[in-house]
Formats: C-alpha cells, structure tokens, sequence
C-alpha cells in the first residue's frame, strides 16, 4: 500500500515510460485509426499526455470522479471527450477495486504497529537484514517462476477476469480506444508493475531494518553497552 501511493505520487513513473516504451511514437501510429470518432489525438502534445495520464491516476485513486469529463483539445478550436462509455466504466471499476483494498492495506498497518508494540514490551527479536533479504528474494523468485510458467499473459487476463465484471468490457484494441494508445497498455502495466514489486521489496527492507531498531528496549540497549 505505500509503495502504491509513493507511485501515484511519482505519477506511475509515466514521464519515464513515455521516452523508455515509445510512448509518443505509438500514438502518432494509432491516434489516427481510432475507430470510435475520437480525432486528432496524434496532434496532442506531451505536456498534455502527461496530463491526461495524471487525471486518470488522480480519478482512480479518488472513486472515479471526473473520468467521464476528461477532454484533450481536437482542434484550435475543439474539444473532444477522451473516453468512451466502456473505458470510463472500466477504470470506475479500477476505482472501486482500490477502494476495497486499501483497507487491507490500513489493516495491515494497524497490525504492523501491534505487533511492533508487543515485540517492544516482550522484547520479541525481529527478523534480521538477512532473513529480511531472504524473505524478498523467495518472493521474487517465486513470483517470476509462475509468471514464466504460466506466462504473463494470461495471468493478467486471468486477473481480470476474476476481479471486473463479467459484463464490463476491460480489453480494448488500440483502435478503438485512446485510453489504451495514451497508455501503451498493456505494456505499461508491466513496467508498473515491476516498479511497484521492485519499490515494495526495497521498503519492506527498509521497513523491517528500521522496526528492529525500534523495537529494542532501553533495557536491551543498557544491556549491550555493559558489556
């Protein structure tokens, strides 16, 4: 949950994958074979992709609000909608599944701080820096060899069809949507994704450095510097 919102604080990293994944040079190819009446996105600029990338993680994290409103300038003169009905239905379904698991994520935090209340007043040892790293490196491991596995494909379809609605469109072809070509999904989400895993593991280092040293008590300290 922390690595997630110092993400959309940094905004995803999007300016960074904009020049690593081509960004521009994708929408430039499939801005003009939009099927859905949706003209001159090609003509957009940068600045206002970034924006419109912004917006979209702004309205996610907050219920959706504003999605169905978000527009980029067509022409000198015009302004056209970005999104189309099933996009901004899909991405108020993203809102509501972040809203459902950022309990768990403040559950999580409460239990964190429990724990390390008892630990302090039962002078319970923490797990040390290695155990921390072992604990990380088992995760990735294990993680990398389903998704070689299995493949990364169809576990991201896997994914959402078990958490969005059967009846909710979720895949869109770059033709048919701006949302997709803006993003460059589902490429995006891996890179996301592997900034979100890589973030987590440093913080849970981190975390777990930073807990062992506040869980020792004045006695325990007294007791080291004796001897």
């Amino acid at each position: 949950m922390i690595s997630w919102k110092l993400l959309h604080v940094a905004n995803y990293g999007y300016s960074f994958w904009y020049d690593q994944l081509g960004i521009a040079a994708h929408i430039d190819k499939f801005a003009p074979q939009n099927r859905q009446g949706k003209t001159g996105f090609e003509n957009t600029e940068r600045a206002e992709h970034e924006a419109l990338f912004t917006a979209i993680g702004i309205a996610v994290n907050n219920d959706g609000k504003g999605l169905r409103e978000l527009s980029y300038q067509s022409t000198a003169n015009t302004e056209m909608i970005l999104l189309t009905d099933a996009e901004a239905t899909h991405l108020e379904d993203v809102a509501i599944l972040i809203n459902r698991l950022m309990p768990f994520g403040w559950a999580a935090l409460a239990l964190l701080v429990l724990l390390l209340m008892t630990a302090r007043i039962w002078r319970w040892p923490l797990p040390g820096p290695g155990v921390s790293l072992f604990t990380v490196a088992v995760i990735a491991v294990t993680l990398a060899i389903i998704i070689a596995a299995i493949g990364a494909g169809p576990i991201f379809t896997a994914l959402h069809e078990a958490v969005f609605p059967a009846e909710h469109q979720w895949f869109f072809y770059y033709q048919d949507s701006l949302m997709t070509t803006l993003m460059k999904a589902p490429d995006i989400f891996f890179a996301i994704g592997a900034l979100w895993g890589l973030l987590s593991a440093v913080l849970f280092i981190a975390l777990s450095l930073s807990l062992r040293f506040l869980a020792r008590t004045p006695a325990a300290d007294g007791d080291v510097a004796r001897h």
